[in-house]
């Protein structure tokens, strides 16, 4: 699909992602949320808390993209990496941020503000705070590169908090669903002509079973109404002349 739209590309930094170990569900959020104030998604990559792949990655991204969002990698263990290659990235010095030792030591007032816990606390030079209201612990931003801890209750959290600066410009996507009983095998020329022929809209496929029936959900994306209106009275009409029982959502 054609579109002026802002773009972004997320970059889910760890191990245990690449392992196995651990299901990435952060990269299913971020998408679902800017998606819905009609923000584009261009990139997904996942990459190992190795400094010089971090780095390059981010500079690679944020030349591509008008934002990226990283997760992992800033916690206070040998292996967590993203905040200094974030700083080597953008030519920054990784520094003790005032404001983030502050929220650090009252946090922990009760308990050791050990070493480790302190290095949360280092970003690099020029970068503003993302507020943690969960383990307090905060993200950070530098231009147009949001880094963000990788467990999914504290991101889910923070993001939210943030995604309100991308809500004051938002325009939402149109978006018009049609169901079929008819396979993608039958549907499918036809469905890449109309795609063709309608290049500034996106349109999607998705098979689906349920109760022992079989059919596909066509998913209609456009800017505007008039144009995705137009497609799917297109659509609905083939569908109807063919017996597939369309129902538009």
């Amino acid at each position: 699909m054609k579109s002026n739209r802002k773009t972004f590309g997320i970059i889910i930094i760890g191990n245990e992602i690449l392992s196995g170990k651990t299901l990435d569900t952060n990269s299913h959020l971020i998408c679902t949320e800017l998606h819905n104030i009609g923000l584009v998604c261009k990139e997904i990559v996942t990459i190992p808390d190795i400094e010089k792949i971090i780095s390059e990655k981010v500079n690679l991204f944020r030349q591509k993209f008008d934002f990226v969002f990283t997760t992992g990698g800033i916690g206070p263990t040998h292996d967590d990496k993203t905040s200094n290659a974030i700083a080597i990235a953008f030519g920054d010095l990784l520094t003790l941020n005032k404001e983030a030792k502050k929220r650090l030591e009252k946090h922990y007032s009760d308990d050791l503000l050990t070493n480790a816990r302190l290095k949360m606390a280092y970003v690099p030079s020029r970068a503003k705070l993302i507020d943690n209201p969960v383990s307090i612990a905060p993200g950070f931003f530098i231009e147009n590169v949001f880094v963000f801890p990788g467990v999914p209750k504290i991101l889910e959290v923070m993001f939210k908090d943030i995604l309100k600066k991308f809500k004051k410009n938002k325009k939402k996507f149109i978006k018009k669903i049609i169901t079929t009983t008819l396979s993608e095998g039958i549907i499918g020329e036809y469905l890449a002509d109309v795609q063709k022929k309608y290049s500034d809209l996106e349109i999607g496929s998705y098979p689906y079973f349920k109760k022992n029936t079989f059919g596909v959900s066509l998913v209609i994306i456009g800017e505007t109404s008039k144009r995705v209106k137009e497609v799917c009275d297109l659509l609905i009409s083939y569908l109807e002349k063919n017996n597939g029982n369309p129902r538009l959502f």
